[in-house]
């Protein structure tokens, strides 16, 4: 079974009007949702200094992932506050966050390299580091969601296999010319588009209840490259996010 690695970023979603939270990040869902389908996964991220990340550290251990602890940082995890309108998701406010402390030492890029699969997202600011991170045969996967023109983009796509984006057709086309190698465009209820540079797949979306959007994203990664461990074909590993 290959090994996979997500990093950086852990937060909490407050929805006070439900009276609850949810501990949550793209690499956190990511990794849950990964494990859930029998993956083998590591989080790697920063700690704060609340209880939410010592209730992460316990919610991570009961799920049977390990953890990395990059840094114990003396900051509140990051907080969002949350509404949910006719079942979607809706960020009313976001309040610090420990992640804009991230730092990888040469030991935690040795231990990156010995993965085989590597996910991450923004606050993992690997654009630092991904040029002599990356190994020969590594399966690099990025979640960019909507941030299409963010500073540091073009240092990463060269060296991604499976870029996701919340964009349409033309722009898949255009961050493939930069040297990625499949592009994956998640459109909600519109399902689901991928670009390899040779073709289209196109997978529309299942019908199902909308409870809430949160995390949506995050498990179609996850199951997606939970396919490509598997060494599924870009169709199946749609069929499977």
């Amino acid at each position: 079974m290959k090994r996979a690695i997500a990093m950086a970023d852990n937060c909490i979603d407050v929805y006070y009007k439900l009276d609850r939270y949810y501990l949550t990040g793209n690499s956190i869902d990511f990794a849950f949702n990964y494990r859930d389908l029998g993956g083998d996964v590591t989080e790697m991220t920063i700690l704060g200094n609340d209880v939410f990340a010592m209730a992460l550290e316990e919610r991570l251990k009961e799920r049977g992932i390990a953890l990395r602890v990059l840094k114990r940082a003396d900051r509140p995890t990051g907080m969002a506050t949350m509404d949910i309108v006719d079942g979607d998701k809706k960020h009313l406010h976001f309040e610090g966050n420990a992640m804009e402390e991230i730092e990888l030492s040469g030991e935690d890029l040795e231990f990156v390299k010995s993965f085989d699969i590597v996910y991450a997202e923004r606050w993992s600011r690997i654009d630092r580091y991904i040029k002599e991170l990356k190994q020969p045969g590594q399966i690099w996967v990025y979640d960019f969601s909507k941030r299409l023109e963010q500073e540091g983009n073009d240092l990463i796509l060269p060296y991604l296999d499976y870029a996701f984006f919340s964009y349409d057709r033309d722009d898949m086309v255009k961050v493939r010319k930069k040297g990625t190698g499949t592009v994956i465009a998640m459109l909600g209820e519109h399902g689901s588009l991928a670009y390899d540079g040779d073709r289209f797949y196109e997978k529309e979306a299942e019908k199902v209840p909308v409870v809430n959007t949160v995390g949506a994203g995050d498990s179609y990664i996850a199951a997606f490259t939970y396919g490509v461990s598997l060494g599924e074909s870009i169709s199946q590993c749609m069929d499977r996010g």
